[in-house]
């Protein structure tokens, strides 16, 4: 191919695409993607490494429809997963057309079988430092089939992504930069640390602030060339939405996947931010939240949002996913920190981990209306190629889907563990309506006057998006008395606590059992009756407390119900008395068929002494295990 620039000739031009399926279900309208989204940064990158003796157009299938008489010698696109299919027809397209077809990003990288089946090469991995020598070999008529890259790209003498080409008065804000790549956590179902790293690389703090500030002066020029140039009502319109903080470039957003991942970095690039006068977001984890000093320096620094990988409100959940640095008997307060600082915290939240039950949906959507976060982002848990995620569901033969265009993080394309893929879905659809509706957007939003107008606009926004898109969904009977029982119970007394004799005795030293009762309850794998799991410490208090809520449960899921005691770690003399208590379990067992198992193994001194008379309670046969 002969790209030649001979003097007089014509330049060779680089077509560079966003794919997004015209017909998606969840497409944005233009004003909610001027108050919600703001673009990747994968393809202003591309365009800063391409040899300047080309002409680079971007186009964002989000934003216009793609001309495929568009005059180019190349043409690139960047993938995510669920925009594979909808690249790969707009690439056999172009193909088609006898132009040359690039492919690069998070698929092609670990589905490049199937990428090669659409286009001419692929770049896997981080492309920095692969796309000069593509262009060369565009150039030169020699391209691979495939571009690897053997080591991750330096950050410093960092080129700034080439944000002018990206469409105007398009997104939130066109102003998008970032300090950081890598992620040293290790998330199950996260692509990034694969991609991107498991260490993070650093971008100098003066090259960044001096990016910022060339970008900032650009788009001051931009918008003021906007509104000498249109009508007189449109320049009253911009400088109204300027001064209440809804115009483009109002907001600085750091596309970061960890954007505070080393406190000293953080330090020095935030102190530096105060000189720039701007507002800014960025994701970071929660527990910045337990640094007061830093999150009041981020917030005089500009900082106004942060978006938080919640992911869920449940211990057991996070541990599964390898997120254990998330505590979540910590996150009120954590939130609370931000929140006394003018941030607004905007969480996501994971359905379907292993450990998620129906009452997840429920839960999540009070603690985080209780907690007055002003945005959430509720996604599907999604086993995403390249992630241990997808490799565990494959070899449990859990995926049954691999349509593409499903991997969204809004269908549900695996087999769940603790409800079925429909109770997941419609748990899902129902969180969306419950947090984005208006008593629920008001009791959030309310609490505080600061840029009170851009977090309506943005709930605003969320919820036309909601009420088009998304089926209400409904949630069973059962998700709320699985709700009702799940529990972490205070344990108050501490005298004559009987260990567990299922359980070694604790060797001397070691950490003692925590003084709490947690109550996990699951609807059977198996049978047709609720499962209660107990860990921790039982007393008397929370026994009762205990029997109250199997009572609830009993009246309202008229299932049997099965105690396991197997890892209880103590229990006081007085706590298996009133378990055991005849009057208590008379009034339950009208309603249900109780079962304790594991009790009389684990606790035979305490049960010997007691008479049942006709209640038939121990089941110390496995079958319920």
């Amino acid at each position: 191919m002969d790209t030649t620039t001979a003097r007089g000739g014509t330049r060779p031009k680089l077509l560079l695409l966003d794919p997004y399926p015209r017909n998606n279900p969840y497409r944005m309208t233009a004003s909610e993607r001027r108050s919600i989204w703001f673009p990747k940064l994968s393809l202003p990158v591309i365009a800063a490494y391409t040899p300047p003796t080309w002409d680079v157009k971007i186009m964002d299938e989000a934003v216009m429809d793609i001309n495929f008489d568009t005059p180019c010698d190349l043409v690139g696109l960047s993938i995510m997963t669920c925009y594979a299919p909808r690249a790969y027809e707009i690439a056999d397209e172009f193909r088609r057309r006898g132009k040359k077809v690039v492919l690069g990003g998070v698929h092609p990288t670990y589905c490049p079988d199937e990428a090669l089946r659409h286009c001419d090469a692929i770049v896997c991995g981080e492309a920095e430092d692969l796309w000069p020598q593509v262009v060369a070999d565009v150039e030169a008529g020699t391209l691979k089939r495939i571009y690897r890259m053997d080591q991750f790209p330096a950050l410093n003498n960092y080129k700034p992504p080439r944000i002018e080409l990206l469409s105007p008065d398009s997104y939130m804000t066109r102003l998008c930069s970032f300090t950081t790549r890598g992620c040293h956590f290790d998330c199950e179902f996260c692509s990034v640390s694969p991609f991107n790293g498991k260490t993070t690389r650093r971008r100098p703090v003066p090259e960044v602030i001096e990016e910022l500030k060339r970008a900032k002066e650009w788009l001051r020029s931009d918008i003021v060339e906007r509104m000498t140039h249109g009508s007189l009502l449109n320049a009253l319109t911009t400088s109204l939405k300027i001064w209440v903080g809804l115009e483009e470039g109002s907001i600085v957003a750091f596309v970061d996947d960890l954007h505070n991942s080393h406190r000293a970095y953080c330090r020095e690039l935030w102190q530096a931010l105060k000189s720039l006068n701007i507002k800014w977001g960025c994701q970071s984890t929660l527990f910045l939240g337990d640094d007061p000093e830093m999150v009041k320096l981020a917030a005089d620094s500009g900082c106004v949002s942060v978006f938080v990988g919640l992911e869920s409100l449940s211990d057991d959940s996070l541990s599964e996913t390898n997120k254990g640095f998330n505590q979540v008997r910590k996150f009120e307060n954590q939130i609370k920190m931000f929140h006394d600082h003018g941030i607004m915290v905007n969480p996501g939240i994971v359905f379907g981990f292993d450990n998620d039950d129906e009452s997840v949906f429920e839960t999540a959507v009070e603690f985080l209306t209780r907690n007055k976060v002003e945005l959430a982002y509720f996604n599907v848990l999604t086993p995403l190629p390249g992630t241990a995620l997808f490799e565990r569901y494959n070899r449990e033969c859990r995926i049954f889907d691999q349509d593409w265009a499903k991997y969204d993080g809004k269908h549900v394309v695996y087999k769940p563990k603790r409800m079925t893929p429909e109770q997941l879905q419609e748990g899902f659809f129902w969180a969306n309506h419950q947090f984005y509706s208006w008593p629920c957007i008001l009791q959030r939003v309310g609490h505080t006057s600061q840029r009170l107008i851009p977090r309506l606009e943005m709930n605003w926004e969320f919820r036309k998006l909601i009420c088009r898109t998304t089926p209400k969904g409904t949630l069973s009977p059962l998700a709320k008395v699985l709700k009702n029982l799940q529990a972490k119970l205070p344990t108050f007394e501490t005298q004559q606590l009987i260990p567990n004799a299922l359980h070694p005795q604790a060797s001397p030293g070691s950490k003692p059992p925590e003084l709490c009762l947690k109550v996990k309850a699951r609807r059977h794998d198996a049978f047709a009756a609720l499962f209660i799991d107990l860990e921790g410490t039982l007393d008397h208090l929370n026994a009762r407390e205990l029997l109250d809520r199997i009572k609830q449960a009993a009246r309202d899921a008229k299932m049997d119900i099965v105690v396991n005691f197997e890892n209880l770690k103590q229990a006081t003399p007085k706590a298996i008395h009133t378990l055991l208590d005849g009057e208590i379990l008379q009034a339950i067992t009208p309603h249900t068929k109780l079962r304790y198992r594991k009790l009389k193994e684990a606790f035979q001194s305490s049960v010997s002494e007691i008479s049942f008379g006709d209640l038939d309670l121990f089941d110390e046969s496995t079958q319920h295990a």
